[in-house]
């Protein structure tokens, strides 16, 4: 009768543990997160962290991993919907910004914006380079859909990486200054020109017109 309950306690626990050391992480960076901060955050002792999860490393994986799958259960599917490019790209981007919005900590964790240090261990390591993989392939995913890019998919990863890039230059940012959002206005317009740079022709926006030749004609 009491296995159940102790079962509770000690999910409740582990979540607690990672709840706050996902906190600090995302603060203060991967090496400067002690188990004794944790421990002080939480009011857990610290042989309780170390039982659930054996080392700071340890707690770093576990973090990173609920991180990873909170995010990315979060993600549209990859099909963006509209009549046009620009529709569809409006679409897009507004999904990006609720993600950024919604998971702040999450994405500063899984950007690994200085947080795998040297005294990561590999699976920390492991685990960043794991997430980014599946982000840049639903951002191919979606901007191919966006572009319609199914037969160019060296641009679409372009397009793809580009963006995250950006919201990594945001989450960066949010170090410093912790309003800051992911500017997706500025975003759309380097989308499209970096498309008309690669000759893809962008219906739906500025009257239909091919920004690709307009790019050309600069040149």
């Amino acid at each position: 009768m009491t296995e159940a309950p102790a079962q509770d306690r000690g999910a409740r626990s582990r979540d607690a543990i990672l709840d706050t050391a996902g906190e600090l992480m995302s603060r203060y960076g991967y090496a400067a997160t002690s188990i004794s901060m944790i421990s002080s955050e939480c009011g857990l002792p610290a042989s309780s962290i170390y039982w659930h999860f054996g080392s700071k490393d340890g707690i770093y994986v576990a973090v990173l991993e609920r991180a990873r799958t909170a995010l990315l259960a979060a993600l549209p599917p990859a099909e963006v919907p509209g009549a046009d490019v620009a529709q569809r790209l409006d679409g897009f981007l507004a999904e990006v910004e609720d993600a950024f919005q919604r998971h702040p900590h999450g994405l500063k964790l899984l950007l690994g914006l200085g947080m795998v240090q040297q005294d990561a261990s590999a699976a920390a390591v492991a685990e960043v380079h794991h997430y980014r993989d599946a982000l840049v392939a639903w951002a191919q995913d979606a901007l191919s859909a966006v572009f319609g890019l199914n037969d160019r998919p060296d641009v679409a990863d372009e397009l793809a990486r580009f963006t995250l890039r950006m919201a990594s230059g945001t989450a960066v940012a949010r170090w410093f200054e912790p309003g800051a959002v992911l500017e997706t206005g500025p975003l759309h317009v380097a989308l499209l020109a970096l498309a008309a740079h690669h000759n893809v022709l962008v219906r739906g926006t500025l009257g239909e017109v091919d920004l690709s030749r307009d790019v050309t004609d600069r040149e």
